[in-house]
């Protein structure tokens, strides 16, 4: 049985196009990854540990065991918080995207590393993740389950303060 059978979340990994001349094969790794299930986060990253939504009908342990990198999928939107100060003395809190022209803003999507918690709940893995020029082409499973994610996200498994990539436990 081949890995996209028996993991209907198997999603192929490249080396993101803008980086390929400078990227030596070599680094790519993995070249798939399961995606495991799923996160919304709203103005700030999530924090490791953070609990994800496991897609329905997924043996993470067969993954885990096959030493397949499980990943989270990760929709991020960011915004700013707004406090204005009204004139009867209370706050008023809103969220804007893009007040400051140098920020980040709006919607990312990207794959996370995962653990298993004390209570073998899939969580984001701990540590500081970047990208590292790597991409991941996703299953049509993921994209029909998921409304509006994109075809091809950035997979943050780089540790930008030790340079080195996650592994999987």
């Amino acid at each position: 049985m081949s890995t996209e059978e028996l993991h209907p979340y198997t999603a192929r990994t490249r080396i993101h196009p803008d980086y390929a001349p400078y990227l030596p094969a070599s680094t790519l790794g993995a070249d798939r990854v399961v995606v495991a299930g799923y996160h919304a986060a709203f103005a700030t990253e999530p924090r490791p540990d953070t609990v994800i939504s496991v897609f329905g009908g997924l043996d993470l342990d067969t993954a885990r065991a096959e030493h397949i990198p499980v990943m989270a999928l990760v929709r991020l939107e960011r915004a700013t918080q707004v406090i204005t100060p009204g004139a009867d003395g209370a706050r008023r809190i809103r969220w804007e995207q893009g007040i400051f022209g140098g920020a980040f803003a709006g919607v990312s999507w990207y794959l996370a590393p995962t653990a298993l918690d004390g209570r073998r709940r899939c969580v984001i893995a701990v540590g500081w993740w970047s990208a590292d020029g790597r991409q991941a082409v996703l299953p049509r499973s993921v994209i029909v389950t998921i409304p509006g994610v994109p075809t091809v996200v950035d997979i943050r498994d780089h540790d930008p303060h030790t340079g080195t990539r996650w592994t999987p436990t």
